[in-house]
């Protein structure tokens, strides 16, 4: 079983991941990580744009077929939409997200001057894009995917951990 959650660089994935996996028993992994540990070798830059995009699927594939073979429930952040090194937004494909076995989906959203000031504090970097052209590009492709696979799809903006411990919990099923 994988939860993909999704969202724009600096929108607060990884942080309610890791507080999440640390209460409920389930193994939390980002996406650019697991490409990262596969490949061993990082393929993007600072300002989040993104080389080589069809390895990197290919082997966040690989990545995530060992964890669900090995019977673990996944909590997966990553993104629908990324960055190219021409600073072009890039649709993932649903064959992707098919082939990762995602049975739900969590978008976080938050404000383009909040999402802005994050990137600033965290990675000392603006935006390679309009932050709100990105968050309509993400939104629209997970859309698009959910429908296509019939994967359930909630929207939060700006969630604390109890509203997204709720939606994360339903579809893991697991009791708060």
């Amino acid at each position: 079983m994988t939860v993909f959650v999704a969202g724009v660089h600096g929108v607060g994935k990884s942080f309610l991941c890791q507080q999440y996996a640390n209460d409920f028993s389930v193994t939390y992994e980002s996406a650019s990580e697991l490409i990262h540990k596969e490949r061993a070798q990082a393929d993007w830059s600072t300002d989040k744009r993104v080389g080589n995009i069809d390895g990197n699927q290919i082997a966040l594939r690989a990545a995530v077929q060992r964890i669900i073979t090995a019977g673990q429930s996944l909590l997966l952040d990553g993104h629908f939409v990324l960055i190219n090194d021409k600073s072009e937004f890039v649709a993932l494909e649903s064959s992707v997200f098919h082939d990762i076995g995602i049975t739900g989906v969590v978008i976080l959203e938050a404000d383009a001057e909040v999402i802005a000031s994050r990137l600033a504090a965290r990675d000392s970097s603006r935006s390679a894009v309009d932050i709100g052209l990105f968050l309509d590009h993400e939104r629209a492709q997970a859309q698009h995917v959910c429908q296509e696979l019939g994967v359930p799809l909630h929207i939060l903006n700006q969630p604390d951990l109890s509203e997204f411990s709720k939606v994360v919990s339903h579809f893991f099923k697991v009791d708060l």
